[in-house]
């Protein structure tokens, strides 16, 4: 499957989107090590849960300015949610690697993608990663 599919539960019911992702890096490669460490679970997070934590922070403001059915206000009190959640995972980054507020970023992964519609953003997915095809599976989210 390529893009989300809305599949109709019965009379009565809500629509859900169904959305499968599959790459197949090599273990070795970053892709490989981040996908083993995401498929564990842990007492913490569920996979699932690090999963759509992770696309929400990130992806969830853009997602519902996309839809258009959202207030500008909502909008806004999501940009604002998704902002705290990535500095708190920023500060968590900070607290377990021991860095201080002061170092430079460094961007090791880093091709510079810009679109018109949105400033310079960093492309992590590379040639080599192993992961471009949308018909690679490796896990299955429901």
């Amino acid at each position: 499957m390529t893009k989300p599919e809305l599949a109709k539960q019965g009379e009565g019911s809500t629509e859900q989107v169904n959305f499968s992702f599959r790459c197949q890096p090599k273990r070795d490669s970053k892709y490989g090590v981040l996908l083993s460490y995401i498929n564990e679970d842990s007492a913490e997070l569920t996979r699932r849960e690090r999963v759509l934590n992770a696309l929400a922070a990130f992806w969830l403001p853009f997602a519902y300015h996309h839809q258009g059915e959202i207030s500008v206000e909502e909008l806004q009190r999501l940009a604002r949610s998704s902002i705290y959640q990535l500095q708190l995972h920023v500060q968590y980054l900070r607290d377990t690697f021991e860095l201080s507020n002061t170092e430079p970023p460094v961007y090791a992964f880093a091709k510079s993608v810009r679109n018109s519609s949105r400033p310079a953003v960093e492309n992590y997915v590379e040639e080599d990663d192993d992961c471009e095809t949308e018909t690679d599976i490796v896990s299955s989210w429901h």
